[in-house]
C-alpha cells in the first residue's frame, strides 16, 4: 500500500544519532525578543547575523560554497519562548540540527542536546542534571514517570537507539505541557511533555497553509500540496506522489535520496516503500489543512 510512503518519514531515524553520554549545552543560546536578536552559521561553521546571512547562498551543497564555505549559510536561528534555537522537525532533525552543536534530537520544535546522568557529580561543577542545558530549559528524563515516555518510540520505530543511552539520560528542552511553554509544531499534539506527529488528533496544532493532513495506517503528518499535472511542483529532489498529491523526497533523478534498509525503490511512485508492500492499493486522506 502507499501508506509505506509516510510509515517510513516516522521510522526513519526518531532517535537516530543520540550521543552515548551528555554534551555540554551549545554556547549560542542567549535570551531573545525577535529573530534579530539571534545568529546563523555559515558552510564553515562561523556565527553570523541574521542581516549578514541574508546577503548568502542558501545551503552548502552548490559548486561555488563547497569552494568557499564562507559564501553559504548553513543554519538560522529563531527566537523561541525569549531564546535563540534551530527549529527543527522531528523527521527531519539529522540535517534540521547542526551536529556541530552536539545536537541529538529535535525536541518539542527545537534542536536539543542529550542531558543527564545516573551520577552528574562526574561532571565537575554541575549541582543536578539541569545544568547540562541552558536556563529556562531543563532536563526531561526519558522515564514513564516524569518525563518521556521511551515506549512512544517503540511506537515511531526508532526505540532501538535509546539502549546506548546512559541510565537517568534525557533531552534538554521545555514540557510542551508546561506553563507557556510555545505551541507544538503544526500537525503535532502534546503527548504530556513531548510533541508527537499527529495531525488528524483533535488536540493537534493545525497544519500550516500550503499543507494537508494525511492519516493512514494510525500514522499522520503534515505534508505539503502539489499539482500532478504541473511540472516542478515540489522542490529538487522531491515529487509530487500521484494519489495523494503531496511532496515526498524521490529515489530516482536530480537529488535523489538512497533508500534505507528493508526499503525499496519504487518505480512508479518514485520514491521509497518497503520491501514486498503492494504500492497500487490506495489510501486515505483527511482534508484538515
Amino acid at each position: 500500500m502507499r501508506r509505506s510512503l509516510f510509515i517510513a518519514a516516522f521510522v526513519a531515524g526518531v532517535v537516530g544519532g543520540c550521543y552515548l553520554r551528555p554534551a555540554p549545552a551549545p554556547g549560542f543560546r542567549y535570551s531573545c525578543e525577535t529573530d534579530d536578536d539571534c545568529l546563523a552559521l555559515d558552510c564553515d561553521g562561523k556565527a553570523i547575523s541574521l542581516a549578514d546571512a541574508a546577503t548568502l547562498i542558501e545551503g552548502c551543497d552548490s559548486v561555488e560554497v563547497k569552494s568557499d564555505p564562507s559564501l553559504g549559510v548553513g543554519y538560522r536561528q529563531t527566537c523561541r519562548a525569549n531564546l535563540c534555537e534551530y527549529t527543527c522537525d522531528l523527521l527531519t532533525f539529522k540535517t534540521d540540527c547542526p551536529s556541530t552543536e552536539g545536537f541529538a534530537f529535535c525536541f518539542n520544535g527545537a534542536c536539543a542536546n542529550l542531558c543527564g546522568t545516573d551520577d552528574y557529580t562526574k561532571y565537575k561543577g554541575y549541582e543536578s542534571n539541569d545544568d547540562f542545558c541552558t536556563d529556562p530549559q531543563t532536563c526531561v528524563p526519558l522515564n514513564a514517570e516524569n518525563g518521556i515516555d521511551p515506549t512512544i518510540f517503540d511506537s515511531l520505530g526508532g526505540g532501538g537507539s535509546l539502549n546506548n543511552l546512559a541510565d537517568g539520560a534525557g533531552f534538554c528542552g521545555q514540557r510542551c505541557d508546561a506553563k507557556d511553554a510555545p505551541p507544538c509544531p503544526a500537525g503535532q499534539y502534546c503527548s504530556g511533555a513531548l510533541c508527537l506527529p499527529g495531525c488528524d488528533n483533535p488536540e493537534a496544532t493545525p497544519c500550516a497553509d500550503g499543507s494537508i493532513c494525511i492519516a493512514l495506517a494510525g500514522y499522520s503528518s503534515c505534508l505539503v500540496q502539489c499539482d500532478p499535472n504541473t511540472p516542478d511542483s515540489c522542490g529538487v529532489g522531491q515529487v509530487c506522489v500521484p494519489g495523494f498529491d503531496v511532496c515526498q523526497p524521490t529515489c530516482l533523478g536530480e537529488g535523489a535520496v538512497d533508500c534505507a534498509d528493508s526499503f525499496e525503490c519504487d518505480a512508479n511512485l518514485k520514491i521509497c516503500v518497503p520491501i514486498s508492500i503492494d504500492t497500487d492499493s490506495g489510501g486515505s486522506s483527511s482534508g484538515t489543512t
